[in-house]
């Protein structure tokens, strides 16, 4: 029975989640600093939760009644009948950049998703939630001499950009015996700004041009998972997961406005030249993408996996204005858990610690100083603990993941970033039945 004070957490919860999704939509300079953001749509996002994280980034064969994953719907079924499960996050990271003998670094933090996960049977369960599809967030410039100007006057170009597109979806899965099924409806939306300006440094009334461009994208994607669940020994409680997923290539709804004006550094006024909208329904898209896992588990001890994705990229073309191309992009990723003793006396011992490895190739190849075009590999580590809290079913998972950016051409920036998420998983017992003694 549903007590009084269970529907009003429910109520209070869901509506925290409505709550929390207004700045998660709007966080739009606050969770990246990296100039390869510039390109495509910048920094793209996993779509994965902070114990997914730890582990790697495992989705498709992930199957956990502990973590909500949308990379894979169909497991969603794997949640207990009689739970809810709220899951949000925030995160913290720095970054060291070097490109030779410059050097720079960035401490930035932001909240990262929220989400819930409901049964609405014993074989359906819903999700919900918002999570980044990717993120621009970049300041960098040079400075060049003047020519034709032989009193050696300097002047800088300036470039900036911030932003990000966010995934709000709603999801349901379906279990028949072994199998499951499941469907993400995603509406995808949000908007970047970049900037480029060029700034003179002779005489106090230099008139300094300035291109800036607004990219808005909206628009709604579909994804299906499968998982079947293979018991090798159902007493031992030994079994394998076979995961996979298929989204197909849906087309975005794009208004880029462009604006080209001038600063006058005497006045401190700016004049507007040109404005410029442009609408379009085919120019963006979200890719074609296929994934497969799988993960095997020893009772509720032990579970190690491996995934592998495929984002087809390559079909969205150049990238106007940036001289960027997109490429396919593939994707690569190992992880496991490993809970000690659920029913010890020691918080320790009760915890879930989680490890994994990933590394991905880039999705955009971008203008290299030699003018050509190169990609980026990146790879990354992870390490996280999740604590349970005083009713054992709720957790508070820290995460730590470590990524390396390696270019594939010399004079390229290479990135260096340390991570921490901390996720709080909220599990209420809200459907089981009262006891009365």
């Amino acid at each position: 029975m549903i007590t009084r004070k269970k529907i009003i957490s429910r109520l209070v919860l869901t509506g925290l989640l409505a709550t929390l999704t207004i700045p998660c939509a709007h966080a739009q300079n606050n969770s990246e600093r990296s100039p390869y953001s510039r390109y495509g749509y910048g920094r793209l996002g996993e779509r994965m939760t902070a114990g997914a994280r730890a582990m790697g980034g495992l989705g498709a064969g992930l199957r956990d009644p502990n973590i909500v994953s949308p990379a894979n719907p169909a497991s969603y079924t794997a949640v207990d009948s009689l739970t809810f499960i709220m899951d949000l996050a925030v995160s913290l990271r720095g970054s060291y950049l070097s490109e030779g003998s410059k050097k720079d670094s960035r401490v930035l933090g932001n909240l990262d998703y929220a989400t819930i996960l409901f049964p609405v049977s014993k074989h359906l369960a819903i999700s919900a939630g918002i999570m980044p599809f990717s993120t621009v967030g970049y300041r960098f410039g040079n400075t060049e001499k003047l020519q034709g100007d032989n009193s050696g006057s300097l002047y800088q170009r300036a470039y900036s950009g911030e932003g990000s597109y966010n995934d709000l979806y709603l999801g349901v899965g379906g279990r028949i015996g072994h199998f499951s099924l499941g469907v993400n409806a995603s509406y995808l939306f949000g908007y970047t700004t970049r900037q480029h300006q060029v700034i003179y440094s002779s005489g106090s009334n230099a008139i300094n041009p300035v291109d800036r461009s607004q990219l808005h994208l909206k628009g709604f994607r579909f994804d299906f998972g499968a998982q079947y669940e293979w018991m090798l020994d159902a007493k031992r409680g030994k079994s394998l997961v076979f995961g996979a997923t298929f989204a197909p290539e849906m087309g975005l709804r794009s208004e880029s406005v462009l604006l080209q004006y001038q600063y006058n550094t005497q006045t401190g006024r700016s004049t507007l030249l040109r404005a410029d909208t442009l609408s379009s329904g085919a120019q963006h898209i979200s890719p074609m993408s296929l994934s497969g896992g799988l993960t095997y588990r020893y009772k509720d001890v032990f579970m190690v996996g491996a995934d592998i994705s495929y984002m087809k990229w390559g079909s969205a073309g150049d990238n106007a204005g940036t001289g960027a191309r997109f490429t396919d992009r593939y994707r690569i990723a190992v992880g496991g858990e490993w809970l000690p003793n659920y029913r010890g006396r020691s918080i320790f011992s009760r915890s879930y610690y989680r490890f994994g490895l990933n590394g991905s190739n880039s999705y955009v190849k971008v203008p290299t100083p030699d003018a050509t075009l190169a990609g980026y590999t990146q790879y990354g580590a992870s390490l996280g603990i999740g604590i349970p809290l005083v009713d054992r079913r709720s957790l508070v998972s820290l995460t730590l993941d470590y990524s390396y950016l390696h270019p594939q051409a010399s004079g390229m920036v290479k990135e260096h970033s340390l991570g921490l998420t901390v996720g709080v998983t909220f599990n209420e017992g809200w459907f089981r039945k009262a006891r009365i003694n």
